[in-house]
């Protein structure tokens, strides 16, 4: 299968088979991050909303899912080497 993704449509195509036996199927998400994204970015998405109300008294939770070797580790702890390389955490 062949699977693209846009940030700006907030999309996940993915297409399957060849010919006239081919199958498009896309999907909406809330938001949608590619590997152009920045760890800014999912901070500034996801992250930085939660710290928010943690300040404001709720308690809250990080979950990072995902097949392996995708990325989760990285995104959540990143590289201390310059500030665009730090985890979300």
């Amino acid at each position: 299968p062949v699977v693209t993704a846009s940030t700006q449509e907030r999309t996940v195509t993915v297409i399957k088979g060849q010919g006239s036996r081919q199958a498009r199927s896309a999907y909406a998400f809330d938001k949608v991050f590619t590997a152009f994204s920045t760890q800014e970015e999912v901070f500034d998405e996801t992250l930085k909303p939660v710290i928010s109300d943690v300040m404001n008294g709720y308690e809250s939770t990080v979950f990072a899912y995902g097949q392996t070797g995708t990325g989760k580790t990285y995104t959540m702890e990143g590289s201390l080497t310059s500030p665009e390389m730090y985890g979300v955490i």
